[in-house]
């Protein structure tokens, strides 16, 4: 039998836990990209997720009109509209492409254009969400955001 003297382990486990921790608090960003890259790039994925939320609970109720909620609704249009001016901000970087396609910088004017779209569609959402007593008073208002989502991303999103 073969004896490992304890400090080869302490090392070993030293070394090992240390790999492990850098590893785990890495750098999700591609090779070569820089910190503030990788933090735009999360920025914009969680503030994604978190629209992904919040149209969910909006669609669901459009889809169910009987468990449409009017608090709810205005709360979670809301929310998208008034979180587009920081989502924005996240896409300023040339280098923080994340999922995001070379045409968002590429084609700027047009990016520009698809952004206005969806901040007026948003905006006009919660104006009409201000008002509404049922699925049906939104509907129109909630289609035209999603497609404002939908668009964009078939053009700037990989």
């Amino acid at each position: 039998m073969k004896f490992v003297k304890m400090q080869s382990v302490k090392s070993f486990t030293l070394i090992t836990l240390t790999a492990l921790a850098l590893t785990a608090c890495g750098d999700k960003a591609p090779a070569g990209a820089g910190s503030a890259t990788s933090t735009d790039v999360k920025a914009r994925q969680d503030l994604m997720q978190d629209w992904r939320g919040a149209n969910d609970i909006l669609k669901g109720m459009m889809e169910n009109p009987a468990n449409f909620d009017v608090a709810t609704f205005k709360e979670q249009a809301e929310f998208i509209s008034g979180s587009t001016a920081q989502m924005w901000t996240h896409f300023n970087d040339a280098n923080a492409k994340g999922n995001s396609q070379d045409a968002v910088w590429s084609d700027a004017t047009g990016f520009q254009a698809k952004k206005d779209e969806f901040d007026a569609a948003a905006q006009n959402l919660v104006a009409v969400a201000a008002t509404a007593q049922s699925a049906d008073d939104v509907n129109a208002a909630f289609g035209v955001m999603a497609e404002g989502c939908g668009s964009c991303h078939k053009v700037y999103k990989k």
